[in-house]
């Protein structure tokens, strides 16, 4: 659940001092105060510090090791020593590879204070304690003196501050300054230089993670504004496992460019910010919509180590020939290294842009310190134009997610509650919505409802309020922004609800609708009638690393990093997450299966439920986790999932829901089941404060 706020409370007698910590409720919506441990901000700090699944990138490290080798191999050969200077180290492990290549001297520096203890635990425990310098800072408040941080200037620089966007963790600032403060001249930085790409697409289906569509139903029943079509979008890059794209989803209007080069090695060229204008020909015709973008790194300064981070079908990897069999791209994007810590990005063009095969365009690629956009103009240019960073004007990119925007403009999804409400709504229907940013609600309205949407989130209010003008349906919605404004029982005849909340994290949370439904007569029909909380025992592809213990890593014991992260992450994480799943692929190793089914005709009970079943292992497999969702039940007829777009079978991949997140529970420890195997499983409801509690288990079945 989300946490609001902490205030100290008190310090109880012969025992650590207590925290409490306010949280909302997701389903009942109240605020609660819970005491914690003193150290609840700090443990929350270190389990998001977790980037587990970053050191089990094996080519990432093993790349990161033969550039480090190569560069003090380099430096012994001119005759001088290799003092290496490693920025961020976390867990020290790239200062215990040069110590391991024979570097002379090695500083590693490390500004979180839990993270630095714990390098020097893993340094200490490695044997290397004598050989690496650990600085608990900033490398920007380090010293070079006699008596300061660093005796003398390094000559080889290796450090990992990389994001999706490649520059986001402020790569730029913290390479410059080290050439400017802590560096010798002519010194070997690693990695050496990187390289964005970027590819020009058309693709209906990633726009609709972007601009809120209109909902038809043989006649257009909600439109959109126009300062939401013409928005830019959310100025945050969409983050996103291209490789797991259907390639039947978009159509490459362009070869691939690399349109930003940084030289790491060189502080003269590390420009905060640049501007670049390609003339590039489409291989296509078509309608420009996005950009997708990648980035890969030269890791030594003889451009022998390649490190990149392409989506399959452009990556170095991968064989031209087969790249071009999509039938095969599936299997590929098994065989490509996976990386949650650096996935691919989409960049949406601030309008769409017609091209012509063969005709020459303009792709112009813009960077501050830390973000990348891009703009496509036909025609010659006199000169770059100048273009600020797209910023969300319309309210609607800052108010919903893009998976939720996704979901507004899910045609099948939306035709089900149309169908629904089509069956519900008369001239005389007064309907009152429990979700946030409904248009569906709008689209009973435009049936002929009157209309009460509670709308208790300022920019989602507003948003609203935009559609409302738009569809001309002022007379005929009215949208609520408090509980104490919400009509009486006698003033509506229909309770309505996709369900949807912003305050909801995992799918069950969106049973919010159930407890605001309940304060209301059951005898008022609703929809949906009923949901159903289900399951799925899955094994990961990828998934898992992000929670999968280190133990020893390219030869060096990590032990004391998976320690602090999981004691950190017992204390302030919850056992289940909330995932995109069509983007983690998985198998599945049982038949899905219901948990518990909620009657959502009648009002929430008191009563405190507790459950447990075993379900059958059918498939072998290694089980790292199960997947959970929701089924809501429309109607008698009709019924729309967050889980599976299509019936799981044992032993085959899963097709998820791309337009929610699914519930993950990811085991600590990995089992190697057959069908001898049967997953036990519990689930405790505890309606009068909202609180559900998931647990699984495998067992054997002897």
């Amino acid at each position: 659940m989300p946490k609001v706020a902490f205030t100290l409370i008190r310090s109880l007698p012969k025992r650590n001092m207590s925290i409490f910590t306010q949280n909302l409720n997701p389903l009942t919506g109240i605020a609660t105060w819970e005491e914690r441990d003193q150290y609840y901000d700090y443990h929350q700090e270190v389990a998001r510090s977790a980037f587990a699944d970053m050191l089990h990138d094996h080519e990432r490290n093993e790349k990161y090791y033969i550039a480090l080798k190569a560069a003090i191999d380099k430096k012994h050969w001119m005759g001088e020593e290799a003092n290496v200077l490693d920025i961020g180290t976390g867990t020290g492990l790239l200062s215990m590879m040069a110590a391991k290549c024979g570097a002379d001297t090695i500083t590693a520096c490390e500004a979180f204070e839990p993270m630095a203890n714990c390098a020097a635990q893993i340094i200490r425990e490695n044997g290397y304690a004598d050989k690496i310098k650990l600085i608990h800072k900033r490398s920007t408040k380090m010293t070079v003196s006699k008596d300061g941080d660093m005796s003398k200037r390094a000559n080889i620089l290796v450090t990992e501050v990389f994001d999706t966007e490649l520059i986001g963790e402020g790569a730029l600032s913290t390479f410059r300054h080290a050439h400017e403060e802590l560096l010798e001249k002519n010194s070997i930085v690693v990695p050496h230089s990187g390289t964005v790409w970027a590819q020009v697409v058309e693709s209906s289906k990633v726009c609709a993670w972007n601009r809120v569509k209109s909902i038809k139903n043989g006649r257009t029943l909600v439109d959109a504004p126009s300062a939401i079509q013409a928005c830019s979008g959310a100025a945050a890059v969409h983050d996103m496992q291209l490789s797991r794209l259907p390639r039947n989803t978009f159509v490459p209007l362009m070869p691939p460019q690399p349109i930003f080069r940084f030289d790491w090695s060189d502080k003269e060229r590390l420009l905060n910010n640049e501007k670049v204008s390609l003339r590039v020909q489409p291989i296509t015709s078509g309608t420009a919509h996005a950009i997708f973008m990648w980035w890969d790194l030269n890791m030594d300064t003889d451009n022998q180590v390649l490190l990149s981070c392409a989506p399959v079908w452009e990556h170095p990897s991968v064989p031209d020939d087969v790249k071009e069999d999509t039938s095969r791209l599936q299997e590929l994007a098994d065989s490509i290294p996976w990386r949650d810590h650096w996935m691919q990005a989409v960049y949406y063009l601030p309008e769409e842009v017609p091209v012509t095969r063969d005709i020459e365009v303009n792709l112009i690629g813009y960077h501050d310190e830390y973000s990348f956009w891009f703009k496509l103009l036909n025609g010659p240019l006199d000169k770059i134009p100048d273009c600020p960073m797209p910023v969300c004007n319309c309210f609607a990119h800052v108010a919903y997610s893009r998976t939720r925007i996704g979901q507004l403009n899910d045609t099948i999804r939306n035709e089900k509650y149309v169908q629904v409400l089509r069956k519900k709504i008369t001239p005389k229907s007064v309907c009152l919505c429990f979700s946030d940013g409904c248009l569906l609600a709008l689209a009973a309205a435009s049936l002929g409802a009157k209309v009460f949407l509670l709308e208790k989130n300022l920019l989602s209010r507003r948003t609203m309020k935009m559609f409302v003008r738009e569809n001309g349906l002022t007379e005929r919605v009215r949208i609520i922004k408090s509980d104490d404004n919400l009509p009486k029982a006698c003033e509506i005849n229909f309770i309505f609800g996709e369900p949807y909340f912003l305050s909801s994290i995992v799918p069950w949370e969106n049973l919010r609708f159930w407890f605001l439904a309940s304060r209301y007569p059951s005898s008022i029909p609703r929809t949906p009638i009923a949901a159903t909380i289900k399951a799925l025992v899955v094994e990961f592809k990828d998934l898992q690393k992000i929670r999968a213990p280190l133990g020893v890593c390219e030869g060096f014991n990590l032990s004391s990093f998976d320690k602090l992260v999981q004691v950190s992450s017992d204390k302030s994480d919850n056992p289940e997450e909330a995932q995109p799943l069509w983007e983690y692929p998985c198998k599945a190793l049982s038949q899905p299966f219901d948990i518990i089914k909620f009657d959502l005709t009648q009002n929430v009970n008191t009563e405190r439920i507790e459950i447990s079943g075993e379900v059958p292992i059918l498939n072998k497999g290694s089980c790292n986790g199960v997947a959970i969702w929701v089924d809501w039940q429309l109607d008698l007829d009709i019924s729309v999932s967050c889980g599976p777009i299509e019936n799981p079978v044992p032993g085959k991949r899963v097709s998820w829901d791309p337009y929610t997140r699914q519930g993950v529970h990811l085991f600590r420890k990995i089992s190697d089941v057959t069908k001898q195997n049967t997953l036990s499983w519990s689930f405790i409801f505890i309606p009068q404060n909202g609180k559900m509690e998931f647990d699984f288990s495998i067992s054997t079945n002897v």
